[in-house]
C-alpha cells in the first residue's frame, strides 16, 4: 500500500490549495507554514484524519488480496471467493486393544461409549462405541476411541494408552493402544490456510462427482446432470467399483446419442485418467397435477390458471436425476401469480411430495398433465 497518500502528502496537498487558490487581500498564504496559526492547525487536522481514512481503505484492500489478508478477513475472503473455510481444531482418534486373562468363571460384561482412558501423561480418550465381552471373550481389538481435546497433543505414541480413567467392569481388564493415535489437529492458521486456497484452482478441475456434474453442464443442451460413483459390497465394506454413472439431460428431460457422445468428449477434460464414465440418459416419468384455484375479484381467470400452469410445469423443468418434487415448490410456484388465491388445500394431487423410485428417474411435468377443478 505504498502507493497511498501518508499525512505529510496530505498536508502538502492541503498547502498547495491555500498557496494557489487563497485571497491574498484576506489571507497571508505563508501564515500555513507558521506552526500553531490557525491556518497550520486546520491543514494539520484535515491531514490527519484523511490519513486515518487512508489507512481504513488500506486495511479493506488488503482484505481483498490473499497476501495480505489476516484473521477474519483471511476467512471472509476465501469464503467469499472460493467457498472455503478455516479448518478448525480437531481430536486425534485411535484404536485400542483389551484383553485379559481367560476367565476361570464366566464373566461377560460391557465397557460402555462414553468411558475414558489415558495415558500416564493424563491425556484422555473417550470411547466411541460399547466394548463388548462375552462369557469367553478374552481381547477385543480396534476399539475406536476420540481424544477429549482437540489438538495435536493427543497424537499419542503406540503403547501409551495403558490407564482407565473410568473404571472397568473386570479389574483384570488391560488395555493399549497397538498404533499411535492420529488426526489431532490444531485450527488452520493464516499460512496453510493461505497455501490451501492457492491449491483451489490447480486442482478445481478433477474426477470428483461434482466436477463431472459440473463437466457435463458446460455441454449445449444439457440441462441436468448427476454423477453416481458405482460401489461393490464385501463383507461389512463398501468399496469403490471404479466405475462412474452420469445420468444426463436437456430441459425436457431427453438425452439423444449425439448428445449423450458431446458429453463423453467433454468429460475428457474433467474425468479421471482410467476411470471410465459411463453417460446415459435419465429415464422421465411425467407427473399428474391437479389445482382447485380461487381468484381476487376483477382478474382474468383464463389467464390466471394459464400463468399457474406455466409455472407448474417450469417448476419440474430442471430437476436433476433422483431429485423430488416437493409439494411445497409447488405451491410457493403458484403462489407468485397475481391475483390467484392460493393455500396447502389447493393442491389436490399429488398428495404428497412425489419421490422417484431410481437415481435415473426424472420428474417432470408436461402442460396437458395440469388440470383444474
Amino acid at each position: 500500500m505504498a502507493d497511498l497518500p501518508n499525512r505529510n502528502e496530505l498536508f502538502q496537498v492541503g498547502r498547495r490549495s491555500i498557496t494557489i487558490s487563497a485571497d491574498r487581500r484576506r489571507i497571508n498564504p505563508a501564515t500555513v507554514d507558521v506552526a500553531g496559526s490557525d491556518l497550520n492547525l486546520l491543514i494539520g487536522a484535515g491531514s490527519l484524519m484523511g490519513e486515518t481514512i487512508v489507512a481504513r481503505l488500506a486495511s479493506c484492500l488488503a482484505g481483498l488480496f490473499i497476501d495480505t489478508s489476516f484473521n477474519d478477513k483471511l476467512d471472509r475472503l476465501a469464503f467469499d471467493r472460493f467457498g472455503l473455510t478455516r479448518k478448525s481444531a480437531a481430536p486425534a482418534t485411535v484404536d485400542l486393544t483389551f484383553t485379559r486373562p481367560l476367565p476361570g468363571v464366566p464373566t461377560p460384561g460391557v465397557y460402555p461409549a462414553g468411558s475414558l482412558v489415558q495415558t500416564p501423561q493424563g491425556t484422555q480418550f473417550s470411547l466411541d462405541a460399547d466394548v463388548v465381552f462375552g462369557n469367553f471373550t478374552t481381547t477385543v481389538s480396534s476399539a475406536r476411541a476420540t481424544a477429549t481435546v482437540a489438538g495435536t497433543s493427543a497424537n499419542v505414541a503406540a503403547n501409551i494408552i495403558t490407564q482407565f480413567s473410568t473404571p472397568p467392569f473386570d479389574p483384570t481388564l488391560t488395555i493399549t493402544n497397538p498404533q499411535g493415535a492420529a488426526g489431532g489437529a490444531e485450527s488452520e492458521n493464516d499460512t496453510e490456510f493461505k497455501g490451501r486456497i492457492r491449491d483451489f484452482f490447480p486442482s478445481v478441475r478433477r474426477g470428483v462427482l461434482s466436477a463431472l456434474s459440473f463437466g457435463a453442464r458446460t455441454v449445449p443442451g444439457v440441462s441436468v446432470a448427476t454423477a453416481i460413483e458405482l460401489t461393490n459390497t464385501f463383507g461389512p465394506d463398501i468399496v469403490p467399483a471404479a466405475i462412474v454413472q452420469l445420468i444426463i439431460a436437456d430441459a425436457n428431460g431427453g438425452a439423444s446419442p449425439g448428445l449423450i457422445q458431446r458429453v463423453k468428449d467433454a468429460l475428457l477434460d474433467y474425468r479421471a485418467l482410467g476411470i471410465p464414465v459411463f453417460v446415459i440418459g435419465g429415464n422421465v416419468l411425467y407427473q399428474n397435477i391437479e389445482w382447485t384455484l380461487a381468484f381476487q375479484p376483477g382478474i382474468d381467470t383464463t389467464q390466471a390458471r394459464e400463468d399457474v400452469r406455466s409455472v407448474t410445469v417450469a417448476v419440474a423443468q430442471l430437476l436433476p436425476p433422483g431429485a423430488t418434487l416437493f409439494r411445497s415448490s409447488l405451491i410457493a410456484a403458484a403462489k407468485t401469480v397475481p391475483g390467484v388465491i392460493i393455500n396447502d388445500a389447493s393442491l389436490i394431487e399429488p398428495a404428497g411430495d412425489v419421490i422417484p423410485s431410481s437415481v435415473q428417474d426424472l420428474l417432470r411435468i408436461n402442460p396437458a398433465g395440469v388440470s383444474f377443478v
